[in-house]
């Protein structure tokens, strides 16, 4: 994939995270680690869906606690914007793994989420 296609894609997912999380515009770390295909084995046909022969995008998210209902409209509108970009909706896995509070520093050896006026910044 060429930077501009990855600058994009990330470009697209950042604009998911404000749409969806209200995550700040200057938010969000991303770590673009391309596989080739033949390092993938994923089913083309589990939970029903009929994946391409192309390899999957796997956003593999690391996050402070989202209720299920924020969890559930980040599928969806990461779904129909990269869809946009040319990823199919069924090559498109999502795993959100979550994270405490106080799990997060975000410079300065500081728990920036763990500060009362924490929510004024997310």
């Amino acid at each position: 994939m060429t930077e501009e296609a990855l600058d994009q894609i990330q470009s697209t997912i950042h604009s998911c995270f404000v749409k969806a999380w209200g995550i700040p515009n200057n938010g969000g770390v991303y770590i673009i680690n391309e596989r080739p295909k033949s390092r993938m084995r994923i089913s083309r046909t589990m939970w029903g869906i009929n994946r391409s022969e192309q390899p999957p995008l796997l956003l593999q998210i690391t996050s402070s606690p989202r209720s299920k209902a924020l969890k559930v409209e980040l599928f969806r509108v990461l779904a129909e914007e990269l869809e946009k970009q040319g990823v199919r909706k069924e090559d498109l896995f999502i795993s959100i793994t979550p994270t405490q509070p106080e799990d997060w520093s975000f410079g300065n050896g500081v728990a920036q989420l763990l500060q009362e006026d924490a929510d004024s910044r997310r």
